[in-house]
């Protein structure tokens, strides 16, 4: 047997990701309790749990089609979800922000749900359940495509032949490499479906895809419409200045941070910049900044130390 798992990015957070954690609470949770509840009533659950939060197209609550990103057919299928949603998700809200991040992982598992259904043979008939946050996950997918296409994604992979040869080993690829591999594979068996269902494996491929080309979409929109810094208030008596980089600037790290330090607005600057300023002491601890993504300027000790993704 051959694993292959993404296990990093070549990216550091500037921020928590706060809402890409609640998510992965929230799916564990759901799971934790439906697996409860299972074992608490023989497994007579299992029906409740199917006709209420999981999304079958021909006999389906309203709600079923929020529900469904929440629920997960057993505990592989949770861990690999999860392990994807970290890696590109915590990235993806670091760059365009929370709020947009959540909205954009909505909207991508609700068409990645409604492309599932248009590419189903029986259509808004189907009677099989569908569940998972592939559909949402691979949205993220698409829009970290678009955000850092030339970025590099980290892998591990396992594999063992029963008693004989068992090892591990690590590569990098280009992400826009990565991604289109997904993709097309995804698209192909979504083609298969299409026509025969069974041969599917009962993996919804449509969702994938469909989640993925809303992912490319929504950023695609946002990067075509340019975002402005928050304005400032006149009398702040704010003065643009040119402030020394006290650290070199990575080649794979691009300067997108702006500061607002004694009444002075200087940058960009970029993560390392930061730090370093904050570090020997020339950066106010009341200072402001802001990036990409913001709504509003944030208080600069945000970024005195962040987790690596």
């Amino acid at each position: 047997m051959f694993i292959i798992l993404p296990v990093g990015m070549d990216y550091r957070t500037e921020r928590l990701p706060i809402v890409t954690f609640t998510l992965i609470g929230i799916n564990m949770l759901v799971y934790l309790v439906s697996l409860g509840f299972f074992f608490g009533t023989q497994g007579e659950s299992d029906q409740w749990i199917l006709q209420h939060l999981w999304l079958i197209p021909a006999d389906s609550y309203s709600w079923a089609y929020l529900t469904s990103m929440f629920v997960h057919g057993g505990i592989l299928h949770l861990a690999g979800n999860m392990i994807f949603l970290f890696l590109f998700g915590a990235c993806v809200e670091d760059i365009i922000g929370r709020w947009r991040f959540l909205a954009f992982y909505l909207i991508g598992g609700l068409v990645a749900e409604f492309v599932y259904i248009a590419t189903s043979p029986a259509h808004f008939a189907s009677e099989i359940p569908m569940g998972g946050a592939s559909g949402a996950i691979s949205a993220c997918m698409g829009m970290y495509l678009l955000l850092r296409t030339s970025s590099k994604i980290e892998f591990k992979y396992f594999y063992w032949l029963f008693l004989f040869a068992a090892g591990s080993g690590e590569f990098d690829l280009a992400a826009w490499v990565a991604i289109t591999f997904w993709f097309l594979n995804d698209l192909l068996w979504t083609v298969v479906g299409m026509f025969n269902h069974q041969m599917a494996g009962g993996v919804a491929f449509g969702a994938h895809v469909g989640g993925l080309l809303a992912g490319l979409a929504l950023v695609g929109v946002t990067k075509i419409v340019p975002r402005k810094r928050p304005r400032i208030p006149a009398d702040f008596g704010i003065r643009v200045v040119q402030r020394p980089a006290p650290v070199s600037v990575s080649v794979s790290e691009t300067p997108t941070i702006y500061l607002l330090d004694r009444g002075e607005q200087s940058g960009p600057f970029t993560l390392a910049q930061i730090q370093a300023m904050l570090a020997s002491g020339s950066i106010n601890q009341d200072a402001w900044y802001w990036s990409e993504g913001l709504d509003e300027w944030q208080k600069v000790t945000d970024l005195s130390g962040q987790p690596t993704v």
